[in-house]
């Protein structure tokens, strides 16, 4: 029970009963999944929650995103497009709602900062091949530019409206995975450095 903080905090019932029906489908021409120089991407899901099947609540969930990514000799320009909210009138819940912020995903804010019911965003990224060799596939520097919207944020006081971030990086492609070392910062003074391994984009 939560008896401390306001109660849009509240994580409400320890116990979550989930079934729906699930849609996902993704078309995929990028050359690479980690630092794509050529092709593009798509990609669309849903998620119908239904109480026929179990869940505690009915409510429909959809996101969309588009990557395409442009080589000129070492000179890469990649372009990415998300979308997500609700379909029909009934809520997300709490638990399934857009957890947004981080690096190259309005970067200068903390990860999973921005926090809503709904979701926009776009951005472009420079990057640049610096080192190509036997133990590093690739060594990059590069930045991005990139704005986006969280809408009916959870937690009152949140950024909204359209916010503005920026990143500078390094990164390398290295046999164990990505690794980048960023610093972001959006337009409104939260910033952020970046440690980062895995695929970041």
């Amino acid at each position: 029970k939560l008896d401390t903080g306001p109660q849009y905090l509240s994580p409400g019932s320890s116990k979550i009963d989930a079934g729906g029906y699930r849609l996902r489908l993704v078309l995929d021409r990028l050359d690479s999944v980690t630092f794509p120089r050529n092709g593009w991407r798509s990609g669309l899901h849903v998620y119908d929650s239904n109480t026929a099947l179990g869940a505690d609540i009915n409510y429909t969930k959809w996101d969309l995103d588009g990557t395409a990514a442009y080589t000129f000799g070492n000179h890469t320009f990649n372009f990415a497009l998300k979308a997500g909210g609700k379909v029909g009138a009934n809520p997300l819940p709490n638990y399934d709602q857009f957890q947004w912020g981080g690096f190259l995903q309005q970067s200068g804010y903390k990860t999973g900062q921005l926090y809503g019911e709904n979701l926009t965003f776009g951005r472009a990224m420079y990057y640049h091949r610096i080192l190509k060799g036997t133990i590093l596939e690739g060594a990059y520097g590069g930045f991005s530019l990139e704005a986006g919207r969280v809408g009916n944020p959870l937690v009152p006081g949140s950024p909204e409206g359209l916010l503005k971030s920026a990143s500078v990086f390094v990164a390398a492609d290295s046999p164990i995975g990505p690794a980048y070392l960023g610093y972001g910062r959006a337009k409104d003074g939260n910033d952020s450095f970046y440690f980062y391994l895995g695929r970041a984009f």
